[in-house]
């Protein structure tokens, strides 16, 4: 018997319609965060009735997808905790960095158990640390390629969850280019090249155990952006449905919401703002065109200009990068000269996109968040007056509060919503 309000659910393992799958969504959430609970506790957590709960609960015990912690005294089970069957499952998430391959493992929750990475060489050929000799060419024609390393950390992420006997729940491949088609292929990707790559097949081919892992998955290897991954997590944070996204540590990455969903376009193009041709008559850019912003503002453009590529050959993207902040802030004539020119570009680029999108928020991620003023005052240098000048301050401008992390920790957070949004899923 159920009071007014309260929904009973059958107990079989059939499909959950769109209300039962929400509420036991709602569940499984709530055991993803805190951990076994008994059923008064999961219905005052969730806002659900008594009767649902017992409906639910019985459902997802009948799939697998719950389990009882221990007996009850009075012996029925009624009272018992329960807890996700696949609480020890695992996600991982494989990216590109800016100066590392790495790969991560992490609970249900999103908490990381543990890291995986491998330097990338520089553009130059050369490893962080090493020497630009002409007798070290054959150990840099030798070098791995960005995919090769991918694949190495990748497969020591499978390796040691294997060994932990944690199941793995969901893989996740951040790459930097847009993904589109049907199977996804990566393109326009600085490391990974302009042409189309079917990233999820050569890693597949390249990493022990991928295929096997693969078979076993609730759902098939998500292949993301990493701009969108990233500002899924900025999104959450402002409460904000419609936010542009942009960072330029590994190449120029942008990602723009509408109404809380990521937009793809009708190629999968939506958001490259790095090849967004702004520089009348520019220099011709990898892809084709002239003039893209990827060609006065990328990172390897901005510190070859501030006379830094050496700095970056010799220590890595990341330390460089930081090097060029703090020649910046200590007016370092040469650095400040690279980055205004470059903030010049993404300010403009902003004007024309901002009108065109009109976001809340514009989130600015990577080492230009602790640059955003420069940017800011680019951006504002001809904005309408419309309203007595109302429009001028919109959209607002904010630093990104996850920095370099914000892909993965939004991969995390993407990878959990997938697979809580279809409990029946997480069978253990």
């Amino acid at each position: 018997m159920t009071t007014v309000g309260e929904t009973s659910v059958p107990t079989t393992t059939g499909p959950l319609d769109e209300v039962h799958r929400e509420q036991s969504a709602r569940l499984v959430d709530h055991l993803v965060d805190h951990g076994p609970a008994t059923r008064s506790e999961l219905a005052a957590a969730t806002g659900l009735g008594r009767g649902t709960i017992a409906g639910l609960t019985a459902r997802l015990l009948d799939a697998g997808v719950l389990r009882a912690e221990a007996a009850d005294a009075a012996g029925d089970g009624r009272t018992a905790p329960l807890s996700l069957a696949a609480a020890d499952h695992v996600l991982v998430t494989a990216q590109l960095g800016p100066g590392d391959a790495i790969a991560t493992i992490s609970s249900l929750g999103g908490d990381e158990l543990v890291r995986f990475s491998a330097p990338l060489d520089d553009a130059s050929g050369r490893r962080p640390g090493g020497t630009a000799d002409t007798d070290d060419a054959a150990a840099q024609t030798s070098a791995p390629a960005p995919l090769e390393l991918l694949a190495i950390v990748l497969g020591r992420a499978i390796a040691r969850a294997d060994r932990a006997v944690h199941p793995i729940a969901d893989v996740t491949v951040l790459v930097d280019g847009a993904v589109a088609g049907r199977p996804s292929v990566v393109l326009a990707d600085e490391r990974l090249g302009v042409e189309p790559i079917d990233v999820i097949g050569e890693l597949r081919a390249r990493t022990p155990g991928l295929a096997e892992v693969e078979a076993a998955l609730p759902l098939p290897i998500a292949l993301v952006p990493t701009a969108v991954a990233a500002a899924s997590v900025e999104q959450a944070q402002l409460d904000a449905r419609d936010l542009l996204y942009l960072a330029g540590d590994t190449s120029i990455v942008a990602a723009a919401f509408a109404d809380g969903r990521a937009m793809r376009g009708a190629h999968g193009l939506a958001a490259t703002l790095a090849h967004l041709p702004i520089v009348q008559g520019g220099v011709r850019c990898s892809c084709g065109q002239r003039g893209c912003l990827a060609t006065v503002a990328a990172p390897e453009v901005v510190l070859a200009r501030a006379g830094l590529a050496e700095f970056a050959a010799e220590h890595g993207r990341t330390a460089a990068l930081a090097e060029l902040i703090e020649r910046v802030d200590a007016a370092d004539d040469r650095a400040r000269w690279s980055w205004l020119d470059a903030a010049l570009w993404i300010g403009r680029s902003l004007q024309v996109v901002a009108p065109t999108l009109d976001p809340a928020y514009i989130v600015v991620g990577g080492y230009w968040a602790a640059l955003i003023g420069d940017i800011e005052t680019a951006f504002r240098d001809n904005r309408p007056t419309l309203g007595g000048g109302a429009l001028e301050s919109i959209p607002e401008l904010v630093a990104s509060r996850h920095g370099t992390e914000a892909a993965v920790v939004g991969a995390r957070r993407q990878a959990r919503e997938r697979l809580v949004s279809e409990p029946l899923l997480l069978v253990g």
